[in-house]
């Protein structure tokens, strides 16, 4: 038996102890091993863990280092096997960016239910400005590319052409311009009735000492926003596109054409800059937006805005952490391979925890991560 052979045989017999379930797929795992054999000081590593899974839908690009458990030793690996299956166009056809929007930096500690709670979907069809502007950082001048999004009450998710992603909004949406932010309860408080809708984004914008044109600019963007991309319940979205068409400095022009052809009215009106002009497109009859147009930043249209329950798939796309508290170190390497993380060890002393079994983890279990992500776990040594 040459040593190719009898390291498979040695791998395989220490997964089948900690993890008989698991599938060893030797001819992935063989000819990394060969050239790290050198660096090994023995045992099983989580980055052959992971190069053994591939059927998850990926978040993020992994960077090729990984920890072995126990976190002493470093080692350069080659990333795990790219996995298969996502889509890599939106539900509406369209090719999808590379990376979220707005990725999601930090685990995401999700609220309860947030599987079963409604979500506002959003499909939207981005083309850049012609003048040199984008529409967002993942679409070159003179492409289109699609987004799709489910905005929760906590936690939000775009779906990429590597699969679905956390994004970073789920706790807020921002109204661009200045300094209005509400959150979904912030929203679903809001008077459904133009005029006391004005009044309360009057009172909720923070600049007291602003100009009263600063204001309204604040009022108009809000409105839009509203109108637009904000998770607002019909009737909110219908009262903010009246306010929206009211307001002084707003072009309003009847039996507007959107791109694709689709029948609207259309506002427009002066945003930020000197030069730089925005017009909503807005279907009145179906209470939808249709599509915004931007001189500098190009065009959104907008192919899908309701509210929905979120997909299988994508709640499935996410990871969420195992509680390892109490776990053996045997059992929660195990627990962290089967769902692609990269665990490392700490150890720290404890009264009340026995000898070799996890205080906590970091994040902790529950929050939502990206797959391949670390997760600190510390391992008592007793008192």
């Amino acid at each position: 038996m040459n040593p190719d052979e009898q390291f498979a045989e040695s791998l395989r017999a220490q997964v089948t102890r900690v993890a008989p379930r698991i599938d060893v797929d030797v001819t992935r795992v063989v000819p990394a091993a060969r050239r790290r054999r050198a660096a090994r000081a023995g045992g099983v590593t989580l980055a052959l863990g992971l190069a053994l899974g591939g059927g998850a839908w990926a978040a993020t690009t992994l960077e090729p280092t990984t920890v072995v458990p126990g976190g002493s030793t470093t080692m350069p690996v080659e990333p795990s096997p790219s996995p298969t299956g996502p889509p890599l166009t939106s539900s509406e056809g369209d090719p999808l960016p590379e990376t979220p929007s707005y990725p999601a930096m930090e685990p995401v500690i999700p609220p309860d239910g947030w599987r079963e709670a409604t979500y506002f979907h959003v499909v939207t069809r981005g083309t850049p400005s012609q003048t040199g502007g984008e529409s967002g950082p993942e679409a070159p001048l003179g492409s289109d590319l699609g987004s799709e999004s489910w905005y929760g009450e906590g936690v939000s998710f775009e779906l990429t052409a590597g699969g679905p992603a956390l994004m970073a909004l789920g706790d807020h949406i921002n109204l661009e311009g200045h300094l209005l932010s509400y959150t979904w309860a912030d929203m679903a408080a809001l008077p459904t009735e133009p005029e006391p809708l004005h009044e309360a984004l009057v009172d909720n914008y923070d600049d007291a000492d602003a100009p009263a044109s600063w204001t309204e600019e604040a009022v108009r963007d809000a409105a839009a926003r509203l109108a637009t991309q904000a998770p607002a319940e019909p009737e909110l979205r219908a009262a903010a596109w009246e306010l929206l068409t009211s307001l002084s400095g707003v072009e309003v022009e009847q039996d507007a054409r959107d791109s694709e052809g689709r029948r609207g009215t259309a506002a427009t009106y002066q945003y930020a800059d000197d030069d730089r002009m925005r017009t909503v497109i807005y279907d009145e009859l179906r209470n939808r937006p249709l599509e915004t147009q931007d001189t500098k930043h190009g065009m959104d249209i907008y192919l899908t805005t309701e509210f929905t329950d979120l997909p299988d798939e994508i709640a499935d796309g996410v990871i969420e952490v195992p509680d390892l508290t109490a776990m053996t170190r045997e059992d929660a390497e195990v627990a962290c391979l089967q769902k692609h993380l990269a665990c490392t060890f700490e150890e720290a002393a404890s009264d009340t925890v026995p000898e070799g079994t996890v205080i906590s983890s970091d994040p902790a279990g529950s929050a939502l991560v990206s797959w391949g992500a670390p997760v600190t776990v510390e391992l008592s040594t007793g008192p």
